[in-house]
């Protein structure tokens, strides 16, 4: 059972690694409202990452089979989505951080950010083609659908991946959070540019993967090097007898 549990928080570190659009949102919140924001950002990413690992895990076939024939559809929506999200966030002035009378940096969060922090990370992440499909890829290619016949272990799995994804969001906003106490307001102006245009770029990446310019999307690498599925197939056998 504990295998079980080992695997679906390598899984939730691994998916959760490549920076795109949610990452570069959870990076802006984090530079612009704070560490807390950045943090309920990853929450809404890492229970997306869980609904998404329920669904593979458990066997839905219905609903995975209705998602891969609409392929192009959650890749064009999605795209979409991150464009607008994008476009808008470049465009708006950032509320987080602006100038004193003093002339000296100034940091707040006005009332609600942290919500709409949640809710649109969430929303956004649960539109993202990139993580439905990489969590079907993985669960389906490494059979750990298939992982015990009790309800525990796909529980397990299923809580690993939300713990792995969550761990992943707090080094990652610690990190900037550590960096963004030594920037001044052109900085974290440029730094919000910056992963405004990422997102905007990820959204045209995903509409034009959806129609095969780019070819299918794809987990990443590490997910299909032969290291990482023997290293989540230690002992498969041995973890349906426990």
């Amino acid at each position: 059972m504990l295998l079980s549990l080992f695997k679906g928080i390598l899984i939730g570190l691994i998916t959760g690694m490549p920076l795109g659009p949610i990452g570069a949102m959870c990076l802006k919140n984090t530079i612009t409202f704070g560490r807390k924001c950045g943090l309920i950002s990853g929450l809404g990413s890492a229970l997306t990452d869980t609904i998404y690992a329920t669904i593979a895990a458990l066997g839905f076939i219905l609903i995975e089979k209705f998602i891969l024939i609409h392929k192009l559809y959650f890749h064009v929506i999605g795209g979409i989505i991150l464009i607008c999200f994008g476009v808008y966030s470049f465009i708006k002035k950032s509320p987080g951080k602006d100038i004193d009378k003093t002339g000296n940096m100034k940091s707040y969060s006005p009332s609600g950010s942290m919500f709409k922090a949640f809710i649109s990370t969430f929303f956004i992440a649960l539109a993202n083609p990139a993580t439905i499909f990489s969590f079907i890829a993985v669960f389906t290619g490494l059979r750990l659908a298939h992982i015990g016949q009790e309800p525990d272990h796909k529980l397990l799995l299923i809580l690993g991946v939300f713990i792995g994804s969550m761990l992943w969001w707090i080094l990652l906003v610690f990190t900037m959070s550590k960096f963004n106490n030594k920037l001044n307001v052109k900085n974290v102006k440029f730094i919000d540019k910056i992963l405004s245009s990422i997102i905007v770029f990820s959204g045209v990446v995903i509409i034009l993967a959806g129609f095969k310019y780019f070819g299918p999307m794809k987990p990443h690498f590490i997910l299909h090097s032969k290291i990482f599925k023997i290293f989540l197939n230690i002992k498969y056998n041995m973890s349906i007898h426990h």
